[in-house]
């Protein structure tokens, strides 16, 4: 109808109505281009702000498990030094008999919290990075989950330290002791410690052939400072993964929601 109406228009030389006539259909085209893109760029806002949101939620519920682990390690390092302070002096093992016989295993044990990547991995797989505006928050995110992609390759390595040392310790520790310690503390944190040292261990003999076969197992020595130094790591890589997360919350907390 409207090329109709133009048609008639033109045919009779009315050039001003044709001018508005067009003039009428660019604005309109305009005007509903600029709707859509205004109710796209409403819906992407509105979306951008439930990732953030979630990203929000994923990297605060990170920090208390990396909270933990960094205590933890800090209580296995600990373990360590008392075996090697044990290794140089027995009578060491009389003053802390159950630490000692907990810190045999759990002095190589390692715990490395995992990451909530789901939304992280949702905005890479599904393309909507690019709702995300801020620029330094990317760059955030992207150090946060790259520390943490970088530091997971060496889990295994731990894990292998772990086992060298289990089967270094075989048979240090009877299995009158060994039952024990399963049964109250198979894995031993912080909030165990009063009562770890508390614990009657039984028999001192005992205790002290436990102490003898340690001690006369060079190798087993030996690698306490190997331990030593993957606690420490331990420490130093969470506490890094807890500033990394603290830095993208900042810039999350500078984000205003979507109106």
């Amino acid at each position: 109808m409207f090329l109709n109406r133009l048609a008639n228009h033109i045919r009779r030389r009315d050039w001003f109505v044709v001018f508005i006539e067009l003039v009428v259909v660019i604005v309109g085209l305009v005007l509903a281009f600029q709707i859509d893109r205004w109710r796209e760029e409403s819906a992407d806002r509105k979306l951008e702000a439930v990732y953030l949101q979630r990203l929000t939620n994923d990297i605060e519920s990170d920090i208390p498990p990396l909270e933990s682990a960094i205590r933890i390690a800090d209580m296995r390092k600990n373990y360590v030094e008392l075996l090697m302070a044990v290794a140089e002096d027995p009578a060491v093992a009389l003053e802390q008999p159950m630490s000692f016989l907990v810190a045999i295993d759990q002095a190589s044990f390692t715990f490395s919290p995992s990451s909530n990547r789901a939304t992280y991995e949702d905005l890479r797989s599904t393309g909507n990075m690019r709702l995300i505006r801020n620029q330094e928050l990317k760059t955030r995110l992207n150090d946060y989950y790259g520390y943490d992609e970088t530091e997971s390759q060496f889990r295994s390595l731990q894990l292998s330290q772990e086992f060298h040392f289990f089967k270094l310790v075989n048979g240090v520790r009877s299995n009158r002791q060994i039952r024990l310690i399963q049964d109250r503390w198979l894995l031993a944190g912080p909030e165990d410690f009063d009562d770890i040292q508390n614990a009657d261990p039984g028999d001192p003999e005992e205790l002290m052939a436990a102490v003898d076969r340690f001690r006369n197992n060079p190798e087993a020595v030996s690698w306490l400072l190997q331990l030593r130094q993957m606690q420490m790591e331990q420490i130093m890589t969470h506490n890094i993964r807890i500033d990394l997360a603290n830095s993208v919350l900042d810039s999350l907390q500078g984000e205003q929601p979507a109106r």
